[in-house]
């Protein structure tokens, strides 16, 4: 009998673990690239468009609870495209963390935007701006900047490079985390959407399009990986009549 009752268990053990309806197991982290181009100046001649980049996603899981916090964004985006950033002016990640955003010259603020977090059963604005560093071991820094509260900044170092293949450049960025009351509270960005552009030195821009375009359009990939170990990906397209869309 005591055999019997404990095989009958550990059969409803077995059952319970591996015969568990979808609607109970784990939930999966969802994400959502947005990308878009603002057409500044459209220049005759065949010359480059100079436009400006709107580069956002959304972060969540797919049963509507609060993600575990993003750790690691790269962002790939299409080739052809022209990036100038010595044309404007530097402020690097080691002057904004010691003297903070007010250190760094105008002229080098080359985005800003606004993201969204959760924590602690409530969400919270921030604004982000996007400096241009310098440049470092085969690339350029780009420092982004993102402040809450009032009092929370988060100085982020990303770093942009040439790469080759269907995209032409790539920006990795590490995220630090966002720390609030206990490690297990870490606040989790949920959306950020932020335009990069601008005109610098001699009215060049940091962005040209790419002087062609093959259907369905411009491609961008945005990978993220998770506190909790998972990773996911997801692409979008701008079209070459510069109205943005996801695959």
């Amino acid at each position: 009998m005591i055999r019997s009752t404990f095989a009958v268990g550990a059969l409803a053990l077995v059952c319970a673990l591996a015969c568990a309806p979808a609607g109970a197991r784990a939930a999966s982290h969802t994400q959502r690239l947005d990308v878009g181009a603002e057409l500044v100046r459209q220049q005759p001649g065949g010359k480059p468009w100079i436009v400006n980049l709107v580069l956002g996603a959304q972060l969540g899981m797919d049963d509507g609870t609060v993600p575990s916090p993003v750790r690691h964004m790269v962002f790939s985006f299409t080739r052809g495209a022209r990036v100038h950033p010595e044309a404007f002016a530097t402020c690097g990640f080691a002057t904004i963390t010691k003297r903070g955003p007010a250190a760094c010259p105008a002229a080098s603020r080359v985005g800003s935007g606004k993201a969204v977090a959760a924590a602690l059963q409530t969400t919270f604005d921030a604004t982000v701006t996007v400096y241009n560093g310098p440049k470092v071991a085969g690339g350029r820094q780009l420092v982004v900047y993102a402040r809450a509260l009032g009092t929370v900044s988060i100085p982020m170092p990303g770093t942009l490079k040439k790469t080759a293949g269907r995209y032409g450049w790539v920006l990795d960025l590490p995220v630090p985390r966002i720390m609030t009351v206990g490690e297990e509270n870490d606040a989790a960005i949920t959306s950020f959407e932020v335009k990069v552009g601008g005109i610098g030195r001699k009215k060049v821009p940091f962005i040209e399009a790419p002087t062609s375009c093959a259907e369905p359009g411009w491609p961008f990939l945005g990978a993220f990986s998770y506190a909790d170990g998972a990773s996911g990906s997801s692409s979008a397209t701008i079209p070459c009549l510069l109205k943005g869309t996801n695959d």
